[in-house]
């Protein structure tokens, strides 16, 4: 089996600061996407591109996190049968969700608190 550690490794640090430089849920799909790119590209200089940052989905709501649509599936069909590939990616996209997740919580006690400040008579 094939293994991809060492970029993940590589790029672990940088990877996590940009997550915690987030402040809104796009920014974390923003975040997620480019790095997710920017390892493919490290991992297979040959095969993939800047423009396949188009087939990357951010999905919090699916188990995975993630998902690549078809051309960059068809790509990387062998290596995520073949190795941890997947594995790696369904760990970030983790991280990533975590932290959207995180951002919206936030949101949501930030708008309660405003909205009970909101409420009170002076």
């Amino acid at each position: 089996m094939k293994s991809y550690v060492k970029f993940y490794e590589e790029t672990k640090r940088e990877y996590h600061e940009m997550l915690n430089k987030a402040k809104r849920p796009q920014d974390v799909v923003d975040v997620f996407a480019k790095y997710t790119l920017n390892f493919l590209k490290s991992a297979f200089p040959e095969k993939i591109t800047d423009e396949h940052l188009n087939y990357i989905v951010f999905d919090e709501e699916l188990e995975n996190g993630y998902y690549f649509e078809e051309p960059l599936m068809e790509l990387l069909k062998e290596e995520f049968e073949n190795s941890d590939l997947p594995s790696i990616l369904k760990k970030k996209a983790k991280e990533a969700k975590d932290r959207y997740l995180h951002i919206i919580n936030d949101n949501d006690r930030t708008e309660t608190f405003r909205l009970s400040n909101n409420a009170k008579s002076y």
